[in-house]
């Protein structure tokens, strides 16, 4: 099972119920707010020249209005919500760096054996970046200090991950709090989360549930976010309450999913626990890695 688990990103198996009424709705939050600024230069580029692409090859399993397979439906029938719609899901744009946005690295590694041109590639990449200069306000993506946004998060994130131990993990009570957390229609969590399914990771096993965020990266950045990308030299991790407020709310595209309160929860609880521990180690371990990086993509 873990081993399923840690593959899925772009292809996930969605849960059947309410969290799947609409059969669009995988995946969770990013909390960008570029969705609605029809000034952003970045959704004036996926518009423009994304889009148009990823309809042409991705549309036939990953329309929004029926994907194949519930796997994530970020592709919408029309422009109009395009942008709004991708941008929803970290598992399809990670924190749009190129180190870790799925939707360029799967294009890369021959996601189905489709084949992209270097321009639809291009196209794809520019965007990205064009996104993470919105962001970080760097206004060419590139960050300063001579390191890119997309290295500073690779470097963080392999940091974060060698410094995440499965004792920390235990001692803030990470699965029981996640796996038993509840919506305001009494859903627990794990009823739809437990294997990894939306892209989000809540189980009572805490074995699984550690791998899984200590080793995919992608669910890694469901829990914590890298944030100071406008200056590589001085980001850090924190924790990803821009994800968990999207979904909460039923932010678009999350429009179906129960209601729950993002900020007082057992699981936020344990959740600052956690993350103030590996912070820690993360500071005491100062230019000296914690451990090897557990991350595996």
């Amino acid at each position: 099972m873990r081993a399923v688990i840690l593959a899925m990103s772009l292809g996930l198996v969605g849960c059947v119920g309410e969290l799947d009424s609409t059969g669009g709705n995988n995946g969770s939050n990013t909390g960008s707010d570029t969705g609605s600024d029809t000034n952003s230069v970045a959704k004036q580029k996926y518009d423009s020249n994304v889009y148009p692409v990823l309809k042409s090859h991705c549309s036939g399993c990953h329309m929004s209005t029926g994907p194949v397979g519930n796997v994530t439906g970020f592709v919408t029938p029309d422009v109009s919500t395009a942008h709004m719609t991708i941008v929803g899901y970290v598992a399809v744009v990670g924190n749009f760096t190129t180190a870790t946005a799925p939707v360029l690295l799967k294009i890369q590694n021959g996601h189905q054996g489709i084949v992209y041109s270097s321009d639809e590639i291009n196209k794809i990449t520019d965007w990205l970046n064009a996104e993470v200069a919105e962001q970080t306000g760097t206004g060419t993506g590139t960050g300063t200090g001579g390191e890119t946004p997309a290295a500073a998060t690779q470097r963080l994130m392999a940091q974060w991950s060698g410094c995440m131990t499965k004792a920390l993990f235990d001692a803030a009570n990470m699965a029981p709090a996640w796996g038993n957390m509840t919506a305001n229609n009494n859903q627990k969590c794990m009823n739809c989360h437990a294997t990894g399914a939306e892209g989000f990771i809540a189980t009572t096993d805490s074995t699984l549930f550690f791998d899984v965020i200590s080793q995919n990266k992608y669910y890694m950045l469901q829990y914590f976010s890298v944030d100071g990308l406008q200056d590589p030299a001085t980001a850090k991790m924190i924790i990803n309450t821009k994800s968990f407020l999207g979904v909460s709310q039923g932010q678009d595209p999350h429009r179906e999913h129960p209601r729950f309160n993002s900020t007082t929860n057992n699981g936020m609880t344990a959740l600052q626990t956690f993350y103030d521990s590996v912070m820690a180690a993360v500071a005491a371990s100062g230019t000296t890695p914690c451990g090897p990086s557990k991350l595996t993509n």
